[in-house]
């Protein structure tokens, strides 16, 4: 339990967060984390909360050093949460398809709380969430050169992340970096993820209400979605697709208890 105190803290808090919510909670094991019924529909939610990685793997995030300066690593980040929810989909999930434990036209939504992650406790524009749903990256900004002035603005397309080994092959020659896809929610293969959550809450940081930092993010191509007007307290995504591009647009929710 020490080892997990902060996995074990986040599925509390998210279950606790849904019966304030009014919901009925079932969590049945095996199974996800939680499940409750909104306008009929079933909704599952399987917490995780990525950590800072394998420190013989390439994504791994080292603790920051006290003094020192450093870039914050936002890509080994995004890393990070895809390799969660990498985890939580393609092996949890199918597996409880499979089995029966969850049907195939509920809504299936991974909670992730990257508060483990070192330099995580704030995030980045776009957020990281949106980064590991979508084939965005950073933000950039058109600056006039005769003026200084910012002229306009926009995001990075990003499909991939580079992870570049830190081990060598067993001939001792170096291993080739693995570009290892983003966009979950445009990859067709994770169809059967209804959308993800976010929050950086921990045992001892909250922000105003219990549930008040989440992120909810909608898959617009998921085989059974959201209900459009599902919302839980922080900030919800909506999504509009225009041909072959995205219009997220974020929406501040408040709900009274």
């Amino acid at each position: 339990m020490r080892e997990n105190f902060h996995a074990r803290y986040w599925e509390m808090h998210l279950t606790t967060s849904l019966i304030l919510d009014g919901y009925e909670v079932t969590c049945p094991k095996p199974g996800p984390d939680v499940g409750i019924i909104y306008k009929g529909k079933r909704i599952w939610f399987e917490a995780v909360s990525p950590g800072p990685g394998d420190p013989d793997k390439p994504d791994y995030i080292p603790p920051p050093v006290p003094g020192k300066a450093y870039d914050v690593p936002n890509e080994k980040m995004v890393l990070r949460y895809l390799n969660s929810i990498s985890e939580k989909y393609e092996r949890q999930y199918a597996n409880w398809i499979a089995k029966g434990y969850i049907s195939k036209s509920d809504a299936f939504v991974i909670a992730l709380n990257p508060r483990l992650i070192p330099l995580d406790n704030a995030d980045t524009t776009p957020p990281r969430i949106l980064q590991a749903a979508y084939t965005v990256g950073p933000q950039y900004l058109t600056i006039d050169r005769t003026t200084s002035e910012v002229v306009g603005s926009g995001y990075h397309f990003r499909d991939t992340i580079k992870k570049t080994p830190k081990l060598e092959g067993a001939d001792g020659e170096k291993k080739a970096p693995v570009e290892i896809p983003t966009g979950v929610f445009q990859d067709k293969q994770h169809n059967g993820l209804s959308g993800l959550l976010c929050s950086r809450v921990d045992a001892v940081n909250h922000r105003g209400e219990l549930d008040g930092d989440y992120q909810l993010v909608p898959n617009p191509h998921a085989d059974v979605p959201l209900p459009k007007t599902f919302r839980l307290r922080g900030t919800y995504y909506a999504v509009e697709r225009e041909k072959d591009e995205y219009r997220v647009t974020p929406e501040k929710i408040h709900l009274p208890y």
